[in-house]
């Protein structure tokens, strides 16, 4: 990947919109303009929607058109790994992990579930349970979906443990110079690991010029 001097990556995690959710779309969208007149690449790395299933497009209008831009990286997350799915969407959406060089470096950019230890029932989740809900999601009505997604999304918290983590180590042991993901809710900046800061909860990104990155925050969507 060829990168540019005075090029501005900005990068957002864990936004978590629900549908029907006028106040967490448009605290997005409000960033997402901002974002478009500042920036030049914009990685929105996973957990973007509460939860997803194929049909969801329709109530997520606003938010799809917003996105549909070469410039915008969406990333699954653990909550909204099903947008993967290229074909139910118009936007670009990678595959769950992405090595992408930023200023020479080779960084890994992800949502960062699949980083993580001390995580065994997610695992099993997301090893055995993933493919299953993705072959579910092909077949099954709409409303059925929306009740499986909402028993997912009630159970998280008790399959991740408060205790689970990205080593320190992972750029090492995946061979890259540096990784930038979420999925922890909480911020982490070392050399050679950076973890965003939720959006929902306090409003953060992370911004990256030819000055190196650094963590900015607005208004939480969830205030």
């Amino acid at each position: 990947m060829f990168w540019y001097k005075n090029h501005m990556y900005a990068f957002v995690a864990d936004v978590h919109i629900r549908p029907g959710s006028a106040r967490e779309e448009n605290a997005f969208l409000a960033w997402l303009e901002q974002m478009a007149q500042r920036s030049d690449t914009v990685f929105i790395l996973g957990d973007l929607f509460d939860y997803w299933y194929t049909g969801m497009e329709r109530e997520h209008e606003r938010i799809i058109d917003a996105i549909d831009s070469p410039k915008v990286y969406l990333f699954p997350g653990n909550r909204d790994f099903l947008i993967g799915r290229r074909s139910s969407t118009r936007i670009n959406v990678p595959s769950e992990e992405m090595v992408y060089d930023i200023y020479g470096e080779d960084v890994l950019i992800c949502h960062g579930h699949s980083l993580t230890v001390r995580d065994h029932g997610f695992k099993i989740l997301h090893g055995i349970g993933w493919p299953v809900i993705t072959m579910l999601d092909r077949l099954l009505p709409s409303e059925t979906k929306r009740a499986i997604s909402r028993f997912l999304v009630r159970s998280s918290a008790q399959i991740r443990p408060p205790s689970v983590s990205i080593p320190l180590d992972t750029a090492s042991r995946r061979g890259v110079d540096r990784v930038v993901c979420g999925h922890l809710h909480r911020g982490i900046m070392k050399d050679r690991l950076i973890v965003l800061p939720s959006f929902l909860d306090q409003g953060a990104w992370l911004e990256w010029d030819e000055h190196g990155p650094v963590f900015c925050k607005g208004a939480s969507p969830s205030v």
